[in-house]
């Protein structure tokens, strides 16, 4: 909520306005991610986007208790997965997002089929 009057772009915004920002809209910025509508992680690797140009859990004050965790999990979960297996996407025809509370998803969800699992060597940790 707004605690004073403000102009964002020539539109004018009155105090106790709240304003919402859009992040699917915010990572599809073509200034800020070239190729923006491309799926690309290895954007990721060669620049730090900051708070105001990623903002996967929001920000500010009021942005996820839980998003230095839920990044911990999604990389050890992900390096688990595809250290053993091999996925294929069932569907190749692109998602479309769709709203889902604050959050945007994929509509029908993203269904993978495990193709063969990975070759590795199991290592053994010893403790002293």
């Amino acid at each position: 909520m707004l605690k004073d009057r403000v102009e964002i772009m020539g539109h004018k915004f009155t105090s106790e306005t709240i304003l919402v920002p859009c992040i699917y809209l915010a990572h599809r910025r073509t200034d800020t991610y070239p190729e923006s509508e491309q799926f690309r992680p290895e954007r990721f690797l060669n620049q730090k986007f900051s708070p105001y140009e990623y903002l996967p859990f929001g920000g500010g004050y009021r942005g996820c208790i839980g998003a230095a965790f839920s990044m911990y999990e999604i990389k050890l979960v992900t390096a688990i997965i595809l250290s053993h297996f091999e996925l294929s996407l069932t569907d190749k025809r692109p998602a479309h997002p769709v709203r889902r509370g604050i959050t945007i998803v994929p509509s029908g969800g993203i269904k993978m089929v495990v193709t063969k699992k990975a070759k590795f060597k199991r290592q053994t940790i010893l403790s002293s």
